[in-house]
């Protein structure tokens, strides 16, 4: 059966583009992750995998795209996808019994038939989702193929006959009524299998209720035995016995099972973790729209590579950050923004020097960037109005770490080591998003130090968000150009500000807008934030004369 994430098949060893864990943290995908595979958290590993490890080839990347632009579009289609889920789900998790030696051989048998049960379920709905109006992708398309070769196949319509005298037979025997013998002496002489029933037995005799009392009797007689934990070997000649009948009373059912020997199950067990994938995509995507927000999936330009050649321009409209935008109490309040590489979008701009405020936004414009990258890249939804994406083949990340303690190492040190270690493997078609980099020193140093950083991605080429409060560095955009060569044209962005007047102070506030253009003052910034804070200069000394350290005013 056709993979819906891999055009060239599952065992082709595609090439995939592997995001660290420190880019996951940064970047706050393992809370993406989350919300992706919210409807089943219990196949959130493969999730992760996928999300961690884009493909790299742009066929790869559109067929996937495809499929998650027909889901988003259709919730329909989303609906009878997810009962094909389930029909699956039920399928994997019975074949492991199937195929287990420790299982009793009846169970075995019983289990079996549920997997091919499931089976059938789950290509027939594939083959009801598929077949409505919804599928034009390619990815979706090749798989309705492959379901109606199934459908037709002599092999299914047999088996879809079959399933149910076998379920009949098995589901003849979902009780076993045992007699007891007790001796005078109250002492269990011999047990006797009087008979099987179509239902499972919970006992609640009347004449226990008399014998035992009211809440003994309600609850019925002990049970022999307890289908969990199951210790088959050690229950002695009663479920002996018991297993031996039931066998007798499968033995059709495998030899009928015979003729099905060949079939292989395990064909489409592949495409649960891929729905519930693509499925999670397409829901928060809708979750997105639903609330007000822009989504899309990205429109790509060539193959990532391994060569020197440099990407073309990439552009998203709009974009944000969903794990903000989730813990926004509405969407309304988010100010999503444009991010642009190369091109006359981004003014030619492939090295930006981000600056503003603090808590102006600076981080949440770095990781929207790096998550529609990732996100596009892996084919899913893209939290932006529009993206028009280079592949990468890489993606590195550089914000605030805590102190890794080691002797003689301090911050500084620790920022230079991880830097260095990006240059070491970085590439032009790598992405790098870096976050108050070098500033565990003075501002001169600081300056000094990352002009050199920004020089060495000019000359590389490479896409460069690199978000700082040096504002002085964006200043010398210009100079850095000059002083070297190189593809990666280094430009300014800054955050937008705007002036309120507040019991007649004028107050400057970032608008959270990100621009191209030279960076404002910085000082009023802090001077806000201490205000906010209760911690300017005319606060503190208004807290001191309330305590009586200092005399009230004249």
């Amino acid at each position: 059966m056709r993979s819906l994430l891999w055009p060239w098949g599952r065992g082709s060893a595609p090439q995939r583009v592997r995001v660290g864990d420190d880019v996951l943290r940064d970047l706050e995908l393992d809370r993406v992750v989350d919300a992706l595979a919210e409807a089943r958290p219990d196949r959130r590993p493969a999730v992760l995998d996928a999300v961690a490890c884009p493909p790299a080839d742009a066929k790869t990347v559109r067929w996937r795209a495809g499929a998650t632009a027909d889901l988003l579009e259709s919730a329909v289609l989303c609906d009878r996808l997810d009962a094909a889920v389930r029909a699956l789900r039920i399928m994997v998790a019975h074949r492991a019994q199937a195929f287990a030696k420790e299982v009793p051989h009846a169970a075995r048998i019983g289990a079996r038939v549920v997997e091919l049960g499931a089976y059938v379920e789950a290509v027939d709905l594939l083959a009801v989702a598929l077949g409505g109006d919804g599928v034009r992708c390619a990815a979706l398309t090749a798989l309705r193929q492959d379901v109606e070769a199934v459908t037709a196949s002599a092999e299914f319509r047999a088996l879809r006959a079959e399933l149910p005298k076998w379920r009949h037979t098995l589901d003849e025997v979902r009780s076993v009524t045992v007699t007891i013998n007790v001796s005078a002496a109250m002492e269990p002489e011999s047990a006797v299998i009087v008979a099987f029933g179509p239902r499972q037995a919970e006992p609640a005799d009347a004449a226990l209720t008399r014998l035992l009392g009211e809440e003994v009797g309600g609850r019925g007689v002990a049970r022999l035995f307890r289908r969990q934990p199951v210790d088959w070997g050690g229950r002695g000649q009663t479920v002996a016995d018991v297993q031996a009948l039931l066998e007798a009373v499968a033995a059709p059912v495998e030899r009928a099972l015979t003729r099905f020997r060949m079939l292989n199950v395990q064909a489409v067990a592949h495409l649960e973790d891929e729905l519930v994938l693509l499925l999670g995509a397409a829901r928060l995507g809708r979750r997105w729209r639903a609330s007000g927000l822009p989504c899309c999936v990205a429109e790509l330009q060539g193959d990532a590579g391994t060569g020197a050649d440099l990407p073309g321009e990439s552009f998203l409209e709009s974009a944000f950050h969903p794990v903000l935008a989730a813990a926004l109490p509405r969407a309304a309040d988010l100010v999503c923004n444009d991010v642009a590489f190369g091109g006359a979008a981004g003014e030619g701009g492939r090295v930006w020097v981000l600056t503003g405020p603090n808590r102006g936004g600076k981080t949440s414009y770095l990781r929207a960037a790096g998550v529609a990258q990732v996100l596009g890249q892996c084919g899913l939804s893209v939290p932006a109005r529009r993206a028009r994406l280079c592949l990468v083949d890489a993606v590195f990340t550089h914000f605030p770490a805590p102190e890794m303690g080691r002797a003689g190492k301090g911050r500084l040190d620790e920022e230079a080591v991880r830097t260095a270690l990006v240059f070491d493997s970085c590439t032009p078609r790598s992405l790098v998003l870096l976050n108050e980099v070098l500033a565990g020193t003075s501002a001169p140093e600081g300056v000094a130090l990352a002009s050199d950083v920004l020089r060495g991605f000019r000359v590389l080429g490479c896409s460069v968000i690199y978000a700082t409060h040096l504002h002085e560095l964006a200043a010398r955009c210009g100079e850095i150009n000059a002083s070297v060569g190189g593809p990666g044209r280094v430009a300014s962005l800054t955050v937008q500000v705007a002036t309120d007047v507040r019991d007649g102070r004028s107050i400057r506030r970032p608008t959270y807008r990100v621009q191209a253009g030279e960076p404002g003052g910085a000082s009023f910034f802090a001077s806000e934030i201490a205000r906010q804070h209760g911690i300017a200069l005319d606060q503190l000394l208004d807290r001191l004369r309330a305590r009586g350290v200092l005399p009230e005013r004249p």
